[in-house]
């Protein structure tokens, strides 16, 4: 009987040990408030939720990559991102990516220029993913966030976080700076400093 009772309770103490420690990166995510720092997933939901793609970017900075067949106008500038499909079967819409600058000032992405490190603009079926990098010819100032735009006034995606950008655009549904999670603590993320009410 005590081995038995010994077994369960190392089976058991064992079982939290596991939890804790798979349980652990979630709670780290959870106890960031800032859902467009660099190298956070965000979702773009299309066709009633039939379809979802799942973006990623990080690493904004300068490359030193050289393109065959394009001489930039600026700078060149890179960021890595992942793709993924969700749900359904989606085709990432590349061009929709742009750099920003503080000042707001746009860079879209080269996605006309076919690299072997770019993200690829094929087909997605559900559970696949595309990673690679994306390029930008900065032409004015830096930039230091990187955006989705799908049309209207707001982006639908952001990421940002390297430091204040006073945002010279409406943020995207779910990361208003007046009522989002990005204000809830006592600092907001450096990219929303200025914003909060």
């Amino acid at each position: 009987m005590r081995i038995r009772g010994k077994l369960a309770a190392m089976g058991a103490m064992l079982m939290f040990a596991v939890l804790a420690v798979l349980s652990a990166p979630n709670a780290a995510a959870a106890s960031d408030p800032c859902p467009h720092r660099f190298g956070a997933p965000q979702r773009l939901t299309e066709a009633n939720g039939a379809a979802v793609t799942q973006w990623s970017v990080s690493g904004l900075g300068v490359s030193t990559d050289q393109l065959a067949g394009y001489a930039p106008a600026g700078r060149l500038w890179e960021a890595d991102a992942t793709v993924e499909a969700v749900t359904g079967t989606v085709t990432p819409i590349i061009p929709n990516m742009y750099a920003v600058s503080r000042s707001g000032e746009r860079y879209q992405v080269l996605w006309q220029v076919a690299a072997p490190q770019t993200v690829a603009p094929t087909t997605l079926s559900q559970g696949q993913h595309s990673s690679g990098k994306l390029y930008f010819d900065v032409t004015g100032n830096d930039p230091m966030a990187v955006i989705y735009a799908s049309g209207g006034s707001a982006p639908a995606m952001m990421w940002c976080c390297n430091g204040q950008m006073p945002m010279p655009m409406p943020m995207p549904g779910g990361m208003s700076m007046g009522d989002g999670s990005c204000c809830a603590g006592s600092q907001p993320c450096p990219c929303c400093a200025g914003m909060c009410p």
